[in-house]
């Protein structure tokens, strides 16, 4: 059988997911994604007054709701993964027509308040059942309060992050490169559908994705 792919875009922006006191887990799974060390938050809720500073309540560049990162174990004398997504079922996607890796095209990220000297951010991409990451893009935030910066992976590394299976990000404060909470938004992956290029053989390749699914 002839195969051939297809994109289908999903621009995430986590609003349909409703918070608590402005926090709340992230769905699983989320558009076929499963989020570690991330919850999502709510800046502008009552509930984060006096918590978090007028300068963050930006992080939700999609208004209301954004993603709050960190590591899943903060301690710097153990080894500790950052805020990680990646594929949530293989069997799923494929039963669904779908390739099961991905293409990160994009998202919007800051580091929470104001640190100094300054947060380092640091995005790694991982293929199926790879322990160390085959991309990697850094940014460096400087102390004082920022804007979101919209990142586009391919325009900003000059590399295209595709066929991942996970992506894992990490913010650094300081020389001991201590745990930095940030927040993330809009984020934009690709999914593919494989499609049977053989006239007359119907079969998962060929259905059709609707444009919001979980």
């Amino acid at each position: 059988m002839l195969l051939n792919t297809s994109p289908n875009d999903q621009f995430l922006q986590f609003d349909d997911i409703p918070t608590v006191l402005g926090l709340a887990n992230v769905t699983k799974p989320y558009h076929h994604l499963a989020f570690s060390a991330y919850n999502v938050f709510t800046p502008r809720d009552p509930a984060f007054k006096d918590i978090i500073t007028e300068h963050d309540l930006n992080c939700a560049v999609s208004s209301p709701n954004a993603l709050i990162g960190s590591r899943d174990n903060p301690d710097p004398q153990h080894h500790s993964k950052g805020a990680y997504f990646e594929i949530y079922n293989k069997t799923d996607m494929k039963q669904m027509g779908l390739l099961p890796h991905f293409t990160l095209l994009g998202f919007s990220v800051k580091p929470m308040d104001a640190p100094l000297p300054g947060t380092l951010i640091s995005v790694k991409g991982y293929g199926q059942e790879e322990e160390e990451p085959h991309l990697e893009w850094r940014v460096d935030f400087p102390s004082g309060y920022h804007l979101p910066f919209s990142v586009k992976m391919q325009e900003h590394s000059r590399e295209k992050w595709e066929k991942l299976h996970g992506v894992e990000i990490v913010a650094d404060f300081g020389e001991d490169k201590l745990d930095w909470e940030f927040c993330l938004d809009d984020l934009e992956v690709q999914f593919f559908k494989a499609e049977n290029q053989e006239a007359g053989r119907p079969g998962l390749d060929q259905i059709i994705l609707k444009d919001n699914y979980v």
